[in-house]
């Protein structure tokens, strides 16, 4: 789970060549940063209430061949942060991702999700389907109508059940809480990476709170079959939160272009415990 030294290189082109900006999409200010040239990527963080940045460099190394357009939603990291967080719906939220990538000039693109950037990464495959040339869907579920299967430390339990039975009272607390989660849900945990992770995210307990009352209706089921998106649908082995029988098998059975992969030494974030493997089988699927 060492950052390896493709993705340490990726880092400092990163740190030497992304344009980090804000832009005015729907009235509000995000926060983006590209980087590389060629066919443009969109990359969507999880969270809600975390920041597109744990996601790098790790993503970084798509942009050898790829444009790679990382930002933060509205009310996440350092975009605006709305007084209402009703603002921050499914509809908001696809919207933010067309008007940006239009604003950026890519008309069309590849659109990456990861868990609740996979959420969202659904809905806009379902609404702009006319806007994709690839999809790519990374330990996310399209329904939420089973049993998670989280294992760990009792400490660590306490705060998994902390995260989904009451709000975060500041982003101390949000903070606080998620980190002992995010440690479980790695397949081996390494405390280096973890650090790393917890010192990039841009934290936002507002966000975080709306997010799963946002949840209380999403159901891609019926709409999946229809999307005819060359998709790429992928998990990690040991992920406990979007377990992959719930998750990313039923989405590859969904999609009707899509291609499965699973990473056996995986749990919620395969980018980082296999990257070698994981970004050679996405550069190859990018390739085709």
């Amino acid at each position: 789970m060492k950052k390896t030294t493709l993705g340490l290189a990726a880092a400092l082109m990163g740190a030497t060549a992304a344009a980090a900006e804000m832009i005015e999409v729907n009235g509000a200010n995000l926060f983006y940063e590209s980087i590389g040239s060629g066919e443009p990527i969109l990359v969507m963080h999880g969270g809600l209430g975390l920041s597109h940045d744990y996601l790098r460099p790790y993503f970084d190394q798509l942009s050898e061949t790829n444009t790679v357009v990382y930002y933060d939603h509205l009310g996440n990291g350092l975009s605006d942060k709305p007084d209402d967080y009703a603002e921050m719906n499914f509809d908001r939220l696809t919207s933010d991702a067309a008007e940006l990538m239009t604003a950026l000039g890519h008309d069309t693109f590849t659109l990456i999700g990861h868990s609740y950037g996979g959420f969202i990464t659904q809905e806009f495959a379902i609404n702009y389907a006319d806007r994709l040339d690839g999809l790519v869907l990374v330990d996310t579920v399209p329904a939420f109508d089973y049993q998670p299967t989280v294992s760990g430390p009792d400490e660590n339990m306490a705060a998994f059940g902390k995260l989904f039975t009451q709000p975060m009272a500041d982003n101390d607390d949000w903070r606080a809480t998620w980190n002992p989660v995010a440690e479980i849900y790695f397949h081996q945990w390494d405390p280096d990476v973890g650090a790393d992770l917890d010192e990039l995210t841009n934290y936002e307990y507002r966000a975080w709170n709306a997010a799963g009352a946002l949840l209380g209706t999403f159901n891609t089921l019926e709409d999946l079959p229809n999307v005819p998106t060359r998709a790429l649908v992928i998990a990690g082995r040991h992920d406990g939160i979007t377990v992959p029988d719930a998750g990313a098998e039923r989405i590859a059975g969904l999609l009707p272009n899509a291609t499965l992969m699973i990473f056996e030494e995986s749990g919620h974030y395969p980018f980082i415990e296999e990257e070698a493997a994981f970004f050679e089988a996405l550069n190859g699927w990018l390739a085709e």
